[in-house]
């Protein structure tokens, strides 16, 4: 097996995520430093790295099924941390997780046999969504951790912990499962005609 360019980016997300984690709940400034340019560098490999596959004719099954599973890791350590920090509870960790890993194995198995599963656009806006939750919330806590821009601190403390980021939070985790139940239904057939070849 050849490791292509665009899969080398891949793979440092994998890498990158735990790292990420280790360095926010570490409870210090440089290591809050760290992990924003962290996130932001595994953020920009996501992007970078189908855009060179595709440039560059480096499109591969290892790559296929990598990229989604890279993003996903990703995005764990993120829900883990605000966990972690009291920003969500644990229950709603559980539902985002099991869903987006969940729909990533079954999309993976369907392609395997021949049937690969398109993406909805209401599973691209609950990526979008996510993505920005996890942006918003890495942001305060990079503020009051850091005391980077001292007359926010107060006002990022007490946004991250208002009733606003968890109304927030809730209709994200209502909107993922709600994506997983459309991703079911909308596959039925798929996943039957797979179930009896």
């Amino acid at each position: 097996m050849t490791l292509t360019t665009a899969n080398i980016l891949t793979i440092s997300r994998i890498f990158i995520a735990p790292l990420f984690l280790v360095l926010v709940l570490m409870d210090t400034v440089w290591g809050m430093h760290v992990a924003v340019v962290l996130y932001i560098v595994g953020a920009i490999t996501d992007y970078l790295d189908g855009l060179v596959a595709r440039r560059y004719g480096q499109m591969t099954e290892l790559g296929t099924e990598l990229d989604p599973l890279a993003d996903k890791i990703l995005t764990t350590m993120a829900w883990i941390a605000f966990f972690m920090l009291d920003i969500m509870p644990l229950w709603m960790v559980i539902v985002i997780v099991v869903r987006d890993f969940g729909t990533t194995v079954l999309r993976t198995y369907a392609s395997s046999k021949g049937t690969p599963i398109v993406t909805s656009s209401l599973a691209k806006w609950k990526t979008f969504l996510q993505m920005l939750f996890i942006a918003y919330a890495l942001a305060m806590v990079w503020l009051v951790r850091t005391r980077t821009i001292e007359a926010w601190v107060p006002q990022a403390h007490d946004l991250l912990y208002s009733d606003w980021t968890k109304r927030a939070i809730f209709l994200i985790t209502a909107f993922t499962l709600y994506t997983a139940v459309e991703y079911i239904i909308g596959n039925r057939e798929v996943f039957r005609r797979n179930g009896h070849s």
